[in-house]
């Protein structure tokens, strides 16, 4: 997602969240190759190296064309990586095909070829096992949704989360998301929650 002009991060009491590199690739291989974190995200199934390599260039190459992407969470502390959290580049198909649900893609460079897509960025977070349960994710969650509000003009965010998880949707509900429909996402089903707006002068 894209920070201010002269700014590189987006700070809170505990935490740091600033654009990946590829210096985050490690840590990212690791989380997403652990099948607890795997299982409601994406296919549900733990990436391979190789995948989150892809990923983390999508991510990147969102941040120059797309001016969105997740960011790195690290712990104020001691500088130590724990997640990452974000607006990311979401597509919804525009005109889903009849009787079956509308596919939403991250990053639109994966819509296929002649596949009408409406942009919606996607709020979402993502953090390493050891780090549940500590309310990191709501934390950084508001970092990025009081930002997006204060500085972003788009009109709508959603958050896309499986009907299983329901800590994930814990904390989306805390910012008094609403339900809108369920999408089709890598031939899984996701329930898509939409976040209020905020008015603006």
């Amino acid at each position: 997602m894209t920070l201010l002009p002269g700014t590189d991060f987006l700070e809170t009491e505990r935490l740091i969240l600033r654009r990946m590199t590829e210096d985050d690739l490690g840590f990212l291989i690791a989380i997403h190759a652990d099948p607890d974190v795997a299982r409601y995200i994406g296919s549900g199934m733990p990436r391979t190296s190789a995948e989150t390599e892809q990923w983390l260039a999508d991510v990147l190459h969102g941040y120059a064309h797309a001016s969105l992407g997740p960011l790195q969470v690290t712990r104020k502390a001691d500088g130590k990586r724990l997640g990452r959290s974000g607006l990311s580049d979401g597509v919804l198909e525009a005109d889903p095909r009849p009787g079956l649900l509308r596919r939403m893609w991250f990053f639109r460079t994966h819509v296929p070829e002649g596949v009408a897509f409406e942009k919606q960025p996607e709020l979402g977070y993502t953090f390493a096992r050891e780090n549940w349960g500590q309310g990191y994710a709501s934390e950084a969650a508001r970092a990025v949704w009081t930002y997006a509000q204060e500085h972003l003009a788009h009109p709508a965010i959603m958050s896309v989360i499986h009907a299983d998880n329901a800590a994930s949707r814990s904390v989306a509900l805390k910012f008094g998301v609403r339900y809108a429909d369920d999408v089709d996402m890598n031939g899984r089903v996701y329930q898509r929650f939409l976040w209020p707006v905020s008015a603006r002068g």
